[in-house]
């Protein structure tokens, strides 16, 4: 089909134009990459950090409804301390503000009991599905177009089809490889993080591959006629 296609024997002007769309592409890429690292980390444990299930085990949520508090040591001595290094005169301005903190107490507990209560005490932050299926489904459809784009461009090359067939394939298996693992790091184990390190590393290698493969073709390739 593309058998006498060849991105050498473009014009001028086609060549800057595929030679801009893959540059984009290129930086698009690498500033997704850096996103990736500044919000959420690239190793496995950052990852696994940020989308596993951190939520109390039903023993823990058990003990801390038992107890109410979290055990910590206690010394009088430091109490004692804390107390002579305080100042009387902000004593006094406290218990002046006292009808204000009053006041501040009629207000609508609807509102607050809207929070959730249990995360707060156990400093639960996980992820909540609504977030990662958001998450989810805007990179896959973004995933597909860049699939699509890059995908094409590796078809028009010269290459074997032996070598397009699976660089295609990598290509796809990585990208929803990605979204895949970050679910089951999610809702099955923080272990998947390395599956989630291993698909966004071979989407890298197949983005570096076909780029640089196009624009070898476009400028550094010799024609046969």
């Amino acid at each position: 089909m593309t058998s006498s296609f060849s991105f050498a024997r473009l014009s001028l002007s086609w060549k800057l134009l595929v030679t801009g769309f893959v540059i984009m592409l290129g930086s698009g890429y690498l500033a997704a990459v850096l996103n990736a690292a500044l919000s959420v980390g690239m190793d496995p444990q950052a990852i696994s950090d940020h989308y596993a299930d951190k939520s109390l085990s039903g023993a823990e949520a058990a003990a801390i409804a038992e107890q109410g508090f979290a055990e910590e040591e206690f010394s009088f001595d430091d109490e004692d301390d804390d107390m002579a290094d305080m100042d009387m005169g902000s004593m006094g301005e406290m218990a002046g503000m006292g009808h204000s903190q009053m006041d501040m107490s009629g207000m609508d507990h609807g509102d607050m009991g809207g929070m959730d209560h249990g995360a707060a005490m156990s400093g639960d932050d996980t992820l909540p599905p609504q977030i990662l299926a958001q998450v989810s489904h805007v990179h896959l459809l973004t995933f597909s177009l860049l699939l699509l784009a890059m995908g094409g461009l590796a078809c028009l090359t010269q290459l074997t089809e032996t070598v397009k067939a699976v660089t295609v394939s990598l290509l796809f298996l990585g990208m929803w490889g990605d979204i895949l693992s970050l679910n089951l790091v999610r809702f099955v184990s923080g272990s998947f993080a390395y599956l989630t390190v291993a698909m966004g590393t071979t989407i890298g290698l197949c983005f570096a591959f076909i780029l640089f493969r196009v624009l070898w073709e476009l400028w550094l390739q010799r024609t046969s006629d």
